[in-house]
């Protein structure tokens, strides 16, 4: 068996729509903020404070849909790090079963030994052949795992 060595992957597509999505949703906030300030809406005035308010609501969307960009899936002979939005998981190849890709799912899966299953968000149907190829290496590293 050819010895199959480290790896990491993080996803493609969705992290250039992280980086698209949360920089315009900033944008967008702080450009309204600043053509709210010129004028009056309904009897009131918008004052400094309103605007700063909206631009920091509008750095925090950002910032929550840059959150995005933490997927990632390392693996190596020992074990498989999966991290995903809210969450790490570090699990040793022991304890995983298979790794899938089950029909109508935006990410592949791993099986673990207690019936219990974990999303790997970090490889999306999204990346078609790259998440494939993702697939294909994490099984090298479970078999290689199995054989050693």
């Amino acid at each position: 068996m050819t010895e199959v060595g480290p790896f990491e992957y993080k996803p493609r597509k969705s992290r250039i729509g992280a980086w698209i999505g949360g920089l315009m949703f900033a944008g967008a906030f702080i450009a309204l903020s600043f053509s709210l300030g010129a004028r009056t809406t309904g009897g009131g005035a918008v004052h400094p404070a309103d605007q700063a308010g909206m631009i920091g609501l509008g750095l925090i969307g950002g910032g929550i849909i840059l959150w995005f960009l933490r997927l990632r899936v390392r693996a190596d002979e020992h074990g498989i790090e999966v991290r995903n939005f809210a969450s790490t998981h570090r699990l040793p190849w022991g304890v995983v079963v298979g790794i899938t890709i089950p029909d109508r799912t935006q990410w592949a899966t791993l099986e673990l030994a207690d019936d219990e299953e974990l999303g790997v968000m970090a490889i999306q149907m999204s990346d078609k052949q790259r998440a494939v190829d993702a697939v294909k290496h994490l099984r090298a590293l479970l078999e290689q795992s199995r054989s050693s």
